[in-house]
């Protein structure tokens, strides 16, 4: 039963695709595209700042002890 839910559901959502042109499928295609490369590039960012602010962290905790 679950898999004929399933199946309803996902047959629900794929009919706007249907009536859409190749050149609007093109569209949403390069808009998933474009939110992707953007989820890449702003985790990339992220990890460098906290890559980033550790190390400093880590250097300024050093320098302090070192004394």
């Amino acid at each position: 039963m679950l898999n004929k839910h399933v199946l309803a559901v996902l047959l629900l959502a794929s009919l706007p695709l249907v009536g859409c042109s190749s050149s609007d499928k093109q569209n949403i295609k390069d808009g998933f595209t474009e939110i992707g490369h953007a989820t890449r590039d702003a985790t990339k960012a992220t990890g460098h700042f906290f890559r980033d602010t550790t190390k400093d962290a880590i250097q300024n905790a050093k320098e302090a002890t070192s004394d």
